[in-house]
Formats: C-alpha cells, sequence, structure tokens
C-alpha cells in the first residue's frame, strides 16, 4: 500500500519534469487544495487546479529527480506522504547546472478503490520572506464559529498557538505524536520524531513572541481517522502604540491522526506565502 503512493507519486513527478503535469491533474481528486511558492491562498478544486497547470506544459523540464527520505503513513484509506526533493538541470556534457531542494507534503485519500491526492503543500527548503506581499483574506464580521472536526483541531491549534507566541512551544510537543514528521522554513530536511523536535523547539523555546495571532480560512478534510487541517496564519508584533510593526504570512498543513481516543498531529508542514530561496 505504502509502495502504491509513493510510485503513483514517482509516476507523477517523471511526466511533470518532461514538460508533462497532467500526471498529477490525473492523480487529483475534484476537491484538492493546492499550495505552493507562487500563491497567496490555495487553489481549491480540480477544475481551477486543472487551469493553473495548464501554463506548465511543455514548459517544465529538467533532468535529475531525487525523493530524499519518502515516508508513507497510512491510516486507512487515508495516507500522508513527504519528502525532500532535489530537481536538477544537467547540461549534456553531465554538469549540473542548477538545482532546486524542496520540501513536499501529499495527502492521498483513497477513493473508489484508487488513490486521489486532496491536498498538496510544496516549499522550498530554508526558504525566506519576501520583500513584500499581498495576500487576499475573507473579512470576517463577527467571530467566526467552527463545527465538526475543524472545531476539535481549531481549538487545539489555538491553545497550543496561544502558548507558542508566548515563547512556549510546549502545546505543539504535546500534540506530536512520537513519529511526528515536520517541515518549517528553517529546517534542512525533514524533522523525524518527536524526540527531533523536543530538540528544535529546545533552541526556540522563549525566543519567539509576537502579539496578535490570526488564523485564515482554516479548512479540514478527513478520511475515516485522519484529518487533513490547512490554514494562512498571520503574526503580528505591535509598536507599544498599537500600530503594526512586523505581520508575517504563513501557510500551514497539519495532519491529524484520531489514536486512542485524541487527536495527535502526525505530519507538519509550515512555509512562508511566496517564500523565496535563500
Amino acid at each position: 500500500m505504502e509502495y502504491t503512493v509513493l510510485s503513483l507519486e514517482k509516476q507523477a513527478m517523471e511526466r511533470w519534469r518532461n514538460g508533462d503535469p497532467g500526471g498529477f491533474v490525473e492523480l487529483s481528486a475534484e476537491d484538492i487544495s493546492y499550495v505552493d511558492v507562487g500563491q497567496v491562498k490555495p487553489i481549491p478544486g480540480l477544475e481551477a487546479f486543472r487551469a493553473y497547470m495548464k501554463q506548465f506544459e511543455k514548459n517544465m523540464y529538467y533532468q535529475g529527480s531525487e525523493f530524499i527520505d519518502p515516508r508513507v503513513v497510512t491510516i486507512g484509506d487515508a495516507a500522508v506522504l513527504s519528502y525532500n526533493y532535489r530537481s536538477s538541470v544537467i547540461s549534456p556534457e553531465g554538469m549540473v547546472t542548477s538545482q532546486t531542494p524542496w520540501n513536499a507534503t501529499e495527502v492521498y485519500f483513497r477513493r473508489e478503490g484508487h488513490w486521489k491526492i486532496v491536498h498538496t503543500h510544496w516549499s522550498f527548503i530554508q526558504h525566506k520572506l519576501p520583500a513584500s506581499v499581498e495576500v487576499p483574506v475573507p473579512v470576517e464580521l463577527s467571530q467566526q464559529e467552527y463545527a465538526g472536526v475543524l472545531g476539535e483541531l481549531m481549538k487545539l491549534e489555538s491553545a497550543a498557538m496561544e502558548r507558542w507566541r508566548k515563547g512556549d512551544p510546549g502545546g505543539f510537543l504535546e500534540l506530536y505524536s512520537p513519529q511526528v514528521t515536520y517541515f518549517d522554513t528553517g529546517t534542512q530536511q525533514r524533522l523525524n520524531g518527536l524526540e527531533a523536535m523536543q530538540a528544535e523547539y529546545s533552541l526556540r523555546e522563549g525566543k519567539i513572541h509576537y502579539d496578535v495571532m490570526e488564523f485564515i480560512d482554516p479548512r479540514v478534510q478527513v478520511q475515516g481517522n485522519m484529518a487533513v487541517l490547512f490554514y494562512r496564519f498571520f503574526s503580528t508584533t505591535l509598536n507599544p502604540d498599537g500600530s503594526i510593526a512586523s505581520r508575517i504570512p504563513w501557510n500551514c498543513t497539519e495532519v491529524y491522526a484520531w489514536m486512542d481516543g485524541n487527536w495527535w498531529i502526525i505530519h507538519n508542514h509550515w512555509s512562508f506565502i511566496r517564500g523565496e530561496r535563500t
């Protein structure tokens, strides 16, 4: 089963690197949500995704395609595939002329006997904020109430983020499963396991502080005991007079699994909106 998901991804990538994005389009579900480095908000649904991918037809070519430490976690009819990826342009003489390093998250649901991608999140490894970015957001005229699984997960996220913004990463550590995997803007590769996350977050404890947290248009997709939560996020620091000193725009993918009567994060992918290569 794990081999099937990874082999589907590799087959689609072979077509992609030869100028044919159709492999990923054919793999994607009607309700796909897609995030990459060029987008300020997720692409919603297969029709919009197909239109977006048209621009890459016969325009995307490279020779080196490396899947680095791919991992598939399967829970029933849902699977999350994560890997670091390196695309390389190689000259006819065999010289590497350029390389691009990536973080990749793909969530697959099995629908009518076929694996389909329902969520994609791509970002550059160790990327930086752009000089400026315009991010369209919906305007909520009243406090948003979330129901069902989305409500359950947003309650967990909000509580953990409230601790995080005050320099305490323990809220998220308490949500991570022992086998959690993790990408963010500064990691050189995917981090694997709770012990690695504890070591990483120990370096950040007491060093992260901001005043306002904003979850933008959170959405959840659920299949059995797996739920993929995506939201855009603004972390805002204020000046003493209440004006904005800085605002950082983020994409966040959280993959949760229902185990032993609780929701646990099994995969986490953070990136800057329109993040640029360092």
